[in-house]
């Protein structure tokens, strides 16, 4: 028997590990938010997801209105003042949580909305934030973020997540 023409196990292995290390590298951004979301979801409940949109779309239009930009310097501090927005208005949504429909869904939902907040997350700092002055993204990443009409549909992804997956 040909053993050169008989591809082996092993390289089989090799190929799909090669593959997924490619994927991983390419939307390493993209994999470690979903899981910073998920597991913010998970600790805190899953009821706060709700809220941390809330405050993250809110946020947005504070940070895009903010007055005083020049006093600002430096991406880590723009950067820091966006987050302390998030930060206030998830509180104050927290506190109206009770208001707003309760969500459940087993753990793929969670997964789900975890992946349309870190695009949600993703396209805002490619867009908005200086976040490309710190890290620098890979070109499949800013492939699915980077366009305008990418942007439009990453920002519509979250709620539309909550308007079919939060019943």
């Amino acid at each position: 028997m040909n053993t050169d023409v008989v591809p082996s196990a092993n390289d089989a292995l090799h190929n799909l590990v090669s593959q997924l290390s490619s994927f991983s590298t390419d939307f390493f951004s993209f994999i470690v938010i979903t899981a910073a979301v998920l597991l913010f979801a998970l600790y805190f409940g899953r009821d706060r997801t709700a809220p941390l949109i809330a405050a993250l779309y809110a946020s947005l239009v504070l940070y895009e209105a903010f007055p005083f930009p020049a006093m600002i310097p430096g991406p880590y501090l723009q950067i820091g003042l966006y987050l302390l927005f998030t930060a206030i208005l998830f509180i104050a949504f927290s506190g109206l949580s009770y208001f707003m429909a309760a969500r459940s869904g087993g753990f793929v939902v969670e997964v789900i909305m975890a992946a349309l907040v870190a695009g949600f997350v993703l396209a805002i700092s490619i867009h908005v934030l200086p976040v490309q002055q710190i890290y620098l993204f890979t070109d499949a990443t800013k492939s699915l973020f980077a366009s305008n009409q990418a942007f439009f549909w990453w920002l519509v992804a979250p709620l539309a997540g909550l308007f079919f997956l939060g019943r």
